[in-house]
């Protein structure tokens, strides 16, 4: 489809809406369509462009809504009733100015504003809400991205470590089996250098196989080493970082996690009491039963679960496909 965007202002201009018509735009443009957007000042080559090339739909953030610009709005208002070959979609953020509605399909970005336009029309109002590009906000790595993890319904576990047997991943591997809707997440791979450490991953191989979680263990090393902002990228994704070390002379990730607020669990080890920050602690003796189950529980886990269920509801394309283009081949009317 041709679609037009428009809006006051357009990126680079920062602003909230500004920065959702951008996103909105990418969006639909992966989608495959093609699409422009159009700000106030530039009304007039938008009114000569809409004589001259035909448009499918047109979006129209805020200005029918807002007084920023009466005439535009009037203009803009008179087109939608001259041109009902256009699918135009009144995309409602703010209501300030409601003196005159559109002919368009009219969407609210939440409820509540659904509920404070529905006095000014009787015509069905869709809610669909803005969408946010979490991994732009986040600032995270295409190979994090490419995991999909706000996907994942259930916790994430993160260990950043290597294949050295005081890390003690196999406490790991069994608290996931314990965790059936879990994932767990080791950023090693072997170093051929070190025989045992090459002995100590089949062994932790051979042992995922046996608990039945091969499929939920994700030895990223194995595909290439990580990079530091890879790590930073795991931080800002996963729930919990779980650290079951039986030795450590100091303990980085657990200094590192604090700083991401991500919720930490590590073994009460001297080095981990000294320089953990807010992480529970645990006995290296603690069943695995009974550490899945704290950790189920634990207030900051689930809060970091509903962060990434929320990155999942907002994805631009997930919106796009789903509410979106539905409104703008008409299928969605009502």
């Amino acid at each position: 489809m041709r679609i037009a965007i428009l809006h006051y202002s357009k990126p680079p201009v920062i602003g909230g809406v500004e920065r959702v018509i951008g996103e909105q735009a990418a969006a639909l443009t992966a989608c495959g369509h093609e699409v422009q957007i159009w700000s106030a000042d530039e009304s007039s080559a938008f009114r000569e462009m809409l004589e001259g090339k035909s448009l499918d739909a047109v979006i129209v953030h805020n200005v029918f809504t807002m007084p920023f610009d009466l005439p535009w709005t009037q203009e803009l208002i008179e087109l939608t009733h001259s041109r009902p070959d256009i699918r135009w979609i009144n995309w409602v953020h703010d209501v300030r100015w409601s003196a005159q509605v559109p002919a368009a399909v009219h969407v609210a970005v939440s409820d509540f504003r659904r509920k404070e336009y529905a006095g000014v029309t009787k015509q069905p109002i869709h809610v669909i809400p803005n969408g946010c590009d979490a991994a732009a906000v986040l600032g995270l790595t295409p190979r994090v991205q490419a995991l999909k993890l706000e996907a994942h319904v259930g916790p994430v576990l993160l260990q950043p470590t290597r294949f050295v047997r005081r890390k003690n991943i196999e406490l790991g591997l069994r608290v996931l089996a314990e965790l059936p809707d879990a994932l767990y997440l080791v950023t090693a791979a072997p170093d051929p250098h070190q025989k045992d450490g090459v002995k100590y991953f089949r062994e932790l191989k051979k042992l995922a196989k046996e608990l039945g979680v091969a499929r939920r263990v994700r030895f990223l090393g194995l595909e290439g080493a990580l990079s530091d902002d890879d790590v930073r990228s795991l931080y800002q994704m996963t729930d919990l970082l779980f650290f079951p070390s039986t030795q450590e002379g100091y303990g980085l990730p657990l200094i590192e996690a604090a700083l991401h607020g991500l919720p930490v669990f590590c073994s009460h080890i001297p080095a981990h009491k000294e320089v953990a920050v807010g992480a529970t602690f645990f006995r290296l003796t603690a069943s695995p039963k009974g550490l899945a189950r704290k950790i189920k529980s634990h207030p900051g886990m689930q809060a970091r679960q509903a962060r990434r269920q929320m990155m999942m509801r907002l994805l631009w394309s997930r919106i796009v496909h789903e509410m979106l283009q539905p409104l703008l081949s008409g299928r969605n009317d009502t």
